[in-house]
């Protein structure tokens, strides 16, 4: 059955659900059983590539895919996207296989780029957005647990959010049992006080290397203030 499958495509955690994690061996395995099979497995990194470390998810996780997808942070917010892979599947590209896309040729794209990789090797951008993140997770969690609100937060401190209801979140049906409405209250309350996470609940915070330390003093002032005013 398994020499029937060209390839198997996967994100490193659900990106449109919450971010939320694998579980632990669960990419060894798709790694392990597409050796076993010689099927291609293709990793998309378009929202984990240059975020959650500079090598991705696939340093994160110390896991080579064949193919790998990348976009958004690689050029810092300019339109760009790219794939790469093993060397065997790469040379066909020209040869038989045709390649376009959206982005091909597009030089500011490009050349915001190669900017943006220069400095993540020069600058300690992701370790720094690592520890303003992980304390905002961790500030964050202790705010609910004051109120005696049960949540789940899930993700990676460069790209995290929280569920209402749940200790654990293991799939999209768990977060689909999740409180969503609470969670939009809570973000119209912080944006009335000036602070804008992305208004779906199925989406992740990002930080970026500008967000100071008094941006995360000031979101976390604002969630206490949203807690205390919403109700459950």
């Amino acid at each position: 059955m398994g020499e029937q499958i060209a390839a198997v495509i996967s994100e490193p955690c659900m990106g449109n659900c919450a971010a939320i994690l694998p579980e632990p061996g669960f990419l060894e395995l798709i790694r392990k059983k597409c050796d076993q099979y010689g099927i291609v497995f293709i990793l998309d990194e378009v929202k984990t590539g240059f975020r959650i470390a500079n090598g991705g998810a696939q340093e994160y996780y110390g896991i080579t895919p064949d193919l790998s997808t990348y976009a958004k942070a690689m050029g810092n917010g300019y339109p760009i996207a790219a794939f790469g892979g093993k060397r065997e599947i790469m040379e066909i590209i020209g040869h038989g296989v045709a390649q376009g896309g959206t982005f091909n040729n597009n030089k500011p794209g490009v050349a915001a780029a190669y900017a943006t990789l220069e400095l993540l090797q020069k600058q300690p951008i992701l370790e720094t957005i690592a520890r303003r993140g992980q304390s905002l997770m961790d500030c964050l969690t202790q705010i609910f647990r004051d109120a005696g609100i049960l949540v789940s937060m899930n993700g990676y401190p460069a790209m995290f959010t929280f569920a209402a209801g749940k200790e654990k979140l293991l799939n999209q049906r768990d977060w689909g049992e999740t409180d969503h409405e609470y969670y939009l209250r809570l973000m119209d309350a912080l944006m009335i006080q000036g602070v804008m996470p992305d208004h779906d609940p199925r989406e992740p915070w990002f930080l970026c290397y500008s967000h100071s330390d008094e941006d995360i003093d000031t979101t976390l002032s604002a969630m206490e203030e949203a807690v205390r005013t919403v109700s459950r």
